[in-house]
């Protein structure tokens, strides 16, 4: 099995690793999530769904830069609109008309979106929005499902607190997706403490059973806020994300990723009575780089192409294909208790399990090398852009053939040795 040459991704990733933790500014891009050694370190240039890595190897990328580019890598429009602000300025010393423009349509797209607030990465929005819920309620706990940003107030409720206070921690409380009854329970073990409720609506396969709308109920009930955390799902289920989708519209929504199709911009966006707290004294949201025009024309020039009648129909078909292709494939090989098919079109693919003395990792690598061996950029699950094509559908269906019938070998052998060439797959956060 012959790889593509990465002799300056590996020449950068001794760089950087010098002067970078672990090479990378940011997490689930660096070497510990891919096959070091065989996946590329560095990417040079991306167009469309295809990225370029600095060795001038060739790629589909399905990851999409973990989400944000939901249109396409240097996509014309979107730049033209970039380009156009550029020339009027960047940044200003008063706010800019253009930032009126984006917020008003998004208090148009976005349920229960009545006032807005512009920040930068998702964990200034979530932060945001657990500040406001705090503020209105006057209580400090927050009820929690879901991956929410680095802020302390969420990581100090997973194994990477180091460095949160214990009283942070603390007041964050985990509940169980789909589960409405450990929701209920929280509510019951500290009563007239939660101020919010934040999740991100879509994990998985969804929502079974009306869980959103009991969410919204029970986080009601006990006049607690809810948070739609959408930087991940916002834009890809629906225009209107999947609060739209679902039809569940909570008190604040959070949005990020996407919604600049690669530009850092995030939003705090909901009720006015909540966002309102801004203007008072004793709430402090604010950010130098809120009111950043570019991202902003890169905001509305991304949501002018979202708009199009054909859009989602096009990122639900591909999704479906891939999804449908996906289940097939895994039944004819017989593998469907090690490998299973998750999430909803938009963002679906494979997830696997552990077997006898070899972990989830180790099947995961073995697949994700197969899928580099094929030119496919993945981390199991996939974004579905705009630029993506049935062509590569097809494409990412035949190499995961190929990397089924690693896994067999694997599987049989009780060992990866001789099949995993690259290095194994290590993220931060891990499953049991």
């Amino acid at each position: 099995m012959t790889y593509n040459n990465l002799q300056k991704s590996k020449e950068l990733l001794e760089r950087a690793r010098k002067i970078t933790p672990l090479g990378s500014q940011t997490y689930s891009k660096s070497y510990r999530y891919f096959c070091e050694g065989i996946a590329p370190a560095y990417i040079e240039k991306g167009k469309g769904c295809y990225v370029w890595d600095i060795d001038g190897n060739q790629y589909i990328d399905f990851i999409a830069a973990l989400g944000p580019i939901i249109i396409g890598y240097s996509d014309e429009r979107v730049n033209e609109a970039i380009i156009k602000q550029l020339e009027k300025g960047i940044i200003f010393s008063q706010p800019s008309s253009i930032c009126i423009e984006l917020a008003e349509k998004i208090t148009q797209i976005i349920p229960g979106a009545e006032m807005v607030r512009f920040l930068k990465n998702g964990s200034d929005a979530t932060f945001a929005a657990v500040k406001l819920a705090r503020a209105y309620t006057g209580k400090e706990m927050v009820a929690i499902s879901g991956y929410h940003g680095m802020q302390d107030w969420y990581i100090g409720s997973t194994i990477n607190n180091r460095g949160v206070p214990k009283a942070v921690s603390e007041i964050s409380k985990t509940f169980t997706y789909n589960n409405i009854e450990s929701l209920e329970l929280l509510f019951e073990q500290y009563p007239d403490k939660i101020s919010a409720v934040i999740l991100e609506p879509v994990q998985g396969d969804g929502p079974e059973n009306q869980f959103l709308e009991k969410v919204k109920e029970v986080t009601q009930k006990n006049n607690a806020i809810l948070i739609f955390d959408e930087v991940k799902s916002g834009f890809y289920y629906a225009l209107g994300g999947a609060s739209e989708y679902f039809n569940v519209t909570p008190d604040l929504t959070t949005l990020g990723k996407a919604i600049a199709n690669g530009m850092p911009l995030s939003v705090v966006a909901g009720r006015r009575e909540l966002l309102e707290l801004i203007e008072t004294e004793g709430v402090f949201i604010s950010t130098t780089f809120g009111d950043e025009t570019l991202s902003v024309a890169a905001a509305l020039a991304t949501i002018s192409i979202l708009e199009q009648k054909e859009t989602y129909e096009k990122i639900w078909g591909l999704g479906e294909s891939l999804k449908t292709g996906l289940l097939n494939i895994i039944k004819d090989k017989g593998l469907e208790e090690i490998v299973t098919v998750k999430g909803l079109a938009p963002y679906c693919g494979v997830d696997f399990n552990g077997y006898d003395n070899l972990s989830y990792l180790d099947i995961a690598s073995v697949f994700q090398q197969r899928m580099i061996k094929s030119s496919i950029l993945t981390l199991g699950l996939n974004h579905i852009c705009l630029a993506q094509t049935e062509e590569n559908i097809c494409k990412y269906l035949n190499a995961t053939e190929d990397a089924l019938d690693d896994i067999i070998q694997v599987l049989n052998k009780k060992s990866t040795e001789g099949i995993l060439l690259g290095g194994k797959i290590n993220p931060i956060f891990k499953r049991n």
